[in-house]
């Protein structure tokens, strides 16, 4: 072999594509051919290997391969095969030699044509005779991207192009001449065993119409796989490269026989037809396969599936536009691990998406509501992708386009509420005053021809109305918003019987203003009616109030002193003020004229009251903060919720648990604006079960926008006994209770005076009794009530019974029980008898029989009743044939038999539609549930199966959420069953879009088919993640970062939370109490470590640490303002003792001011000239 041969074999590591290299030395050449063979077939080889192409090159080597399987194949007696086809292949093989060998030139010539190489390597540098470093870059690399092909070696990569130690996702493959490095997901690209199992290539495949084909090994004569098809190595999948000879047919011998035509196989075919046969069963059994597909795609698939079917089937079907868009969200979710979040590229992704679905769905829309839904969606989605300028010029033409409707309007409402560049006070006020005015007109036309429309109008003005009035309040302007609802109250509780028109009652009214004489909600206040019926007998206005001295704190920060005059005199400015009252010179809002709030009352036509009133009660209670079923969706006008300020002291407690055994606490009973059905013994329960409103007596006491609880309390009074408004009576009775339990008695004996047949108000009124640890005096209560046999009676031996379990006497619970069938039967407890098996049967089909009549019959509170009667007689029932009860714990019951009664009549409520009544029935059983493991023993999966069925049906209920939390906090598990749930009953508004028409909220008239997740859920899972060691799970498992991940979840739904201040007001506190722990960890005196440069390093982590958590804070800060600019608690966050009043600068806080003064909130001290009489105080002081 010449050395010009021998140089073409080496390989650079950087080269050009035609490079002259040096020929190894002789010595290596020598050992190479030694371990190549014989020199003449190398030589022809090498030859080949320079002129010919690679496809070739590769051909020579598997040719190879296949002759030593063939030398392997000779030994198991099949030589004469293997010979003919070893012949013929080298045969082949010769004349492509002979054909190269003509076309090929000398070496030498070659080495003449091709230039020198600037890149030739060093013989110093030569390792071996086959690789050598270049230290030179090769610029020609960058334009062909990539080494020369004919000098790089024939080679494989070892695991199909796997990445060593990557788990299966990182590859390298081949994309036309050029290696990829691809990243795929789980499941998807190479190296997952066969290409058949790829779901992604095969679903792309049958798109462009291709089968797949089976391929069966043959089979020999005596039933077995043939040799050739059991050591086969590969089957090609290449045409053969000789046409076969058409004069060769399988012989009579050759064990490949046909069905006779009298075969059991049926009638002989032709090869035409079996090779039909073949395609038709690989295509049925790939349609087998795409049906197992089916089989294991998700339920979301499923769904998306046929929604693609029926949108194309019917493409206006609006509803299922929807769902599929919903439904976006679930299909996003399934390709992310658990608990990851939607973030950056895959938001604009998601909303482009969902964009273009709008966009097909609009055309075909015809129903208005539907229609208006795909708008809202539509503009939504569009704040993720669009700019603002285009964002605003679309709200502007699709309001154009749209005049008429109330839903867009809401929403363009909402949009521009939220809009901080160009939000003024005013202009927004203004433009809820047009819709208010033009509500009023429309609503005045329809009272007397058109009855439906007038419904819808009534319902709409009311939302518009509190929208308004919540809206004053948050800016500030508690006196307008308060005075605004006492002259609503006026005209529609306390008007005249003979009033007039609007216009007259609008001129007879002003004078009622203007007297100031008490109004509603007031001391010594009689009302218009009293006014004008008997105007001599009115009280005399009120006297002038002075204003208190301020106290101004003791700091030097002025800031600070601003921020404590203000809230001062803020909670002075809840009422309106007089004219003769002291300060209002200087404070000219406070004192509301009639002109103030002639255009912003409401005024409803006779006809209309009965269906007014009770909407108008339930938006004062929306008003006053306090929680109402209707609100808790909407975040505008929610409701507050229970405080972090428990949950945030908690936060720096993580010290482990030093007992063997974690302590079960008891669940956080105070569920303020939770998400429940309300029933009675949430209102007067105690401290030992649920409380809806257990800690409005503390939420109240905040001054920062909140209305005066005295005059809530007084204004309820007001309507409950003087306009006989019955439907508040428990909750004034409640309120008066939480406001002074000492002061209960003396409201539940007025209200029973008032409402002497109201067996509700007895059973109220004993469980306060009971709740203030008078028991005696509860039973008084229960026997006189009891005694009146009234229709209604059942829940008062329903709450009789539940004293006495809770007290553990369980068969005097059951005796108490019967008496309510049978008057005559014996209280003796000490009676050692058994209870009459007659009596139980009797009492069992009285309770069964009155149950279904009261369903029958539409009486859904009774029939409550006596299913919950029907519930406790089971559990209190002894039954021999069960083990459901333990006889060494006297306090439980046959809990089995009452769960199985309740599933049964909630089986048959849900079936009726009877939503709010089923899910009463399963908080009952969530009760007894409750009371069965909290006294004796029992089954924590038997307690967790129950909770989780509960959960299913309603999964947003807290009070089923929080048992869980308690159920769950002293099982030791690496994951967390209760995040999963509420990780997915907040996915669950995105996969079910359609709303159900039972739970149509007063504030949207029409079929809203957007369902946002309630503002409580999001609170509890903040709440979940927040209370480390508190009641809801053991010791040290919640993380800071958890705890962010919550409240970020929750002010990024536009739906629910963004816009909601008191969830941005506790994520700013949240991180307020982060920052202040990094500081305390960055403290000098916090380390204890003796090593200098440990401590250096501690040190400048705890700084980065506490310039990250400072940042957080003021971004949040930012971002709350920007989402919510109206509210001016807000604002004032930032001048809060342990908020960013220490670390924002003076220029930032000025600016602060300065914005809540541009945008027209109410601001009662001027802080420019505070501060100058602050600066001229310190100067005095510091003179002194």
């Amino acid at each position: 072999m010449s050395s010009d041969e021998v140089k073409r074999r080496a390989v650079p590591k950087f080269t050009s594509f035609a490079p002259a290299t040096p020929a190894p030395e002789a010595g290596s050449e020598k050992r190479h051919l030694a371990d190549r063979g014989s020199s003449k077939g190398r030589e022809k080889e090498g030859r080949e290997r320079r002129h010919r192409p690679r496809d070739h090159d590769r051909d020579r080597h598997r040719d190879s391969d296949r002759e030593k399987e063939r030398e392997r194949e000779g030994k198991r007696e099949r030589v004469k095969d293997r010979d003919r086809h070893h012949d013929s292949h080298h045969s082949r093989h010769y004349d492509r030699d002979r054909h190269h060998r003509r076309r090929s030139t000398s070496p030498a010539s070659q080495s003449k044509e091709k230039p020198p190489s600037r890149h030739e390597p060093s013989h110093t540098t030569q390792s071996n005779d086959v690789f050598y470093f270049d230290n030179k870059e090769d610029p020609l690399i960058f334009r062909y991207g990539g080494n020369e092909r004919s000098k790089i070696p024939a080679y494989r990569r070892y695991g199909a192009g796997k990445i060593i130690g990557s788990p299966g996702y990182l590859s390298v493959y081949f994309q036309g001449s050029k290696e990829v490095f691809a990243i795929g997901g789980p499941g998807e690209g190479r190296g997952n065993g066969s290409v058949f199992r790829d779901k992604t290539l095969m679903n792309c495949a049958r798109a462009e119409g291709a089968k797949a084909k089976h391929i069966k090994p043959g089979v020999g004569e005596n039933g077995s796989l043939a040799a050739e098809d059991v050591n086969g190595d590969f089957i090609s999948l290449e045409p053969p490269r000789k046409r076969q000879r058409a004069d060769i047919s399988p012989g009579p011998g050759d064990g490949r026989k046909k069905p006779d035509y009298r075969s059991i196989y049926g009638k002989a075919k032709s090869d035409d037809e079996e090779s039909d046969t073949d395609d038709t069963s690989s295509d049925s059994e790939s349609e087998g396969k795409v049906g197992s597909h089916l089989s294991e795609m998700s339920a979301a698939k499923k769904r998306s599936l046929e929604l693609h079917r029926q949108i194309k089937a019917r493409p206006g079907d609006t509803k299922a536009w929807l769902e599929l868009i919903g439904l976006q969200d679930a299909l996003l979710r399934e390709h992310q691990l658990e608990g990851q979040s939607v973030i950056g590229h895959q938001v604009e992704a998601l909303a482009e998406l969902k964009l273009s679905l709008y966009y097909e769905a609009l055309p075909h829309a015809a129903d208005t509501s539907l229609k208006e839904a795909l708008l809202t969606g539509m503009m939504r989605e569009g704040e993720k992708v669009w700019d603002p300028k285009q964002l605003a010029k679309r709200w502007e033409e699709t309001s154009k386009t749209n005049p008429d409707s109330f839903f867009l309007w809401v929403s363009r409402l909402n949009y521009e509420l939220s809009q901080v560049a160009t939000f003024t006070n005013d202009e927004l006020k203004s433009v809820m005053v047009t819709k208010l005015q033009s509500l009023s007109q429309a609503l005045a036309i329809a009272s007397s021809s058109d009855e439906n429309n007038a419904s819808a109008l009534c319902t709409q003005l009311i939302y518009v109305f509190v929208r308004l009035t919540c809206y004053l309040r948050d800016s500030g302007y508690v006196e307008l918003a308060v005075a605004v609802w006492q002259a609503t109250l006026e005209l529609n509780f306390c008007r005249p019987s003979d009033a007039p028109g609007f216009q007259s009652v609008m001129e007879e009214f002003s004078d009622f203003w203007e007297s100031e004489v008490p109004r509603i909600g007031e001391e010594n206040a009689k009302g218009w009616r009293h006014f004008v019926e008997d105007m001599g007998d009115m009280a005399d206005p009120p006297e002038s109030m002075t204003r208190k001295p301020s106290g101004i704190p003791e700091t030097k920060d002025p800031f600070e002193a601003w921020a404590s005059l203000e809230r001062q005199q803020a909670v002075e400015a809840r009422m309106p003020a007089r004219t003769l009252d002291e300060g209002t010179d200087d404070d000219p809002f406070r004192v509301i004229m009639f002109s103030d709030i002639k255009d912003l009352v409401l005024w409803f036509a006779p006809r209309l009251l009965s269906q007014a009133q009770p909407q108008l009660v339930e938006a004062l209670l929306t008003f006053c903060r306090l929680p109402t079923y209707s609100a808790l969706r909407d975040p505008f006008i929610a409701p507050r919720g229970q405080a972090f300020e428990f949950a945030l002291n908690q936060l720096g407690r993580r010290e482990a648990s030093t007992s063997v055994e974690i302590e079960r606490k008891p669940p956080l009973f105070g569920q303020q604006g939770g998400n429940m059905a309300l029933s009675q013994e949430l209102l007067f329960s105690g401290q030992d079960w649920f409380q809806y409103l257990g800690q409005w007596s503390t939420l109240s006491q905040e001054t920062d926008g909140e209305v005066d609880p005295g005059w809530v309390l007084e204004t309820l009074r007001y309507l409950v006994l003087t306009c006989s408004i019955e439907q508040l009576a428990e909750y004034y009775l409640a309120l008066a209770w939480l406001k002074e339990p000492s002061g209960a008695k003396k409201v539940a004996k007025g209200l029973l005076k008032r409402y002497s047949s109201k067996m509700r108000l007895y059973s109220a009124y004993a469980m306060i009794e009971y709740a203030n640890g008078s028991v005696g005096m509860a039973e008084k209560v229960l026997l006189s009530a009891t005694s009146q046999n009234a229709a209604d009676g059942q829940i008062l031996w329903n709450t009789w019974v539940w004293m006495h379990l809770k007290t553990g006497k369980n068969r005097l619970a059951l005796l108490r029980l019967l008496s309510s069938v049978d008057s005559t039967i014996s209280l003796d407890v000490k009676s050692s008898s058994p209870v009459s098996p007659a009596l139980l049967l009797k009492a069992r089909a009285h309770f069964s029989t009155k149950r279904d009549y009261s369903l029958s019959s539409h009486q859904l509170e009774p029939a409550l009743q006596y299913a919950e009667s029907f519930a406790l007689l089971e559990y209190l029932s002894p039954n021999s044939t069960e083990n459901s009860r333990s006889t060494k714990f006297p306090s439980q019951g046959n809990f089995t038999s009452a769960l199985a009664n309740i599933q049964s009549f909630a089986t048959q409520l849900h079936s009726l539609g009877h939503k709010t009544l089923h899910e009463r029935v399963l908080q009952t059983a969530a009760r007894l549930l409750y009371h069965h493991v909290t006294h004796g023993p029992y089954k924590p999966s038997t307690l967790r199966q129950h909770l989780h069925n509960f959960i299913r049906l309603f999964p947003h209920n807290t009070l089923f959420l929080s048992l869980l939390a308690w159920a769950e906090q002293s099982t030791l598990r690496i994951n967390d069953p209760v995040r999963s749930i509420l990780r997915e009953s907040l996915s669950l508004s995105s996969s079910s879009t359609i709303k159900d028409t039972t739970d149509s909220s007063p504030e949207d008239s029409h079929a809203e088919v957007i369902v946002p997740i309630p503002i409580p859920t999001h609170r509890f899972v903040i709440e979940y993640e927040l209370l480390s060691g508190a009641g809801l799970r053991q010791p040290g498992t919640a993380t800071i970062h958890s705890t962010k991940a919550a409240f970020e979840a929750a002010v990024s739904d536009p739906l629910a939370c963004k816009y909601n201040v008191d969830i941005w007001i506790g994520y700013i506190r949240f991180l307020a109490q982060v920052y202040l722990d990094a500081i305390s960890l960055s403290s000098p005196g916090s380390s204890s470590s003796s090593n200098t440069g440990t401590r250096e390093s501690g040190k400048k982590k705890t700084d980065a640490q506490t310039a990250s958590a400072l940042k957080a804070l003021k971004d949040v800060f930012y971002r709350a303002i920007a989402a919510c600019p109206w509210s001016k608690r807000l604002y004032m966050e930032a001048f809060s003792a342990t908020g960013l009043v220490n670390e924002l600068s003076s220029g930032e806080l000025r600016a602060v001011v300065g914005t809540m003064v541009a945008k027209g909130l109410r601001v009662h001290v001027d802080f420019e000239g505070f501060g100058r009489k602050w600066k001229e105080k310190e100067e005095v002081r510091a003179r002194e």
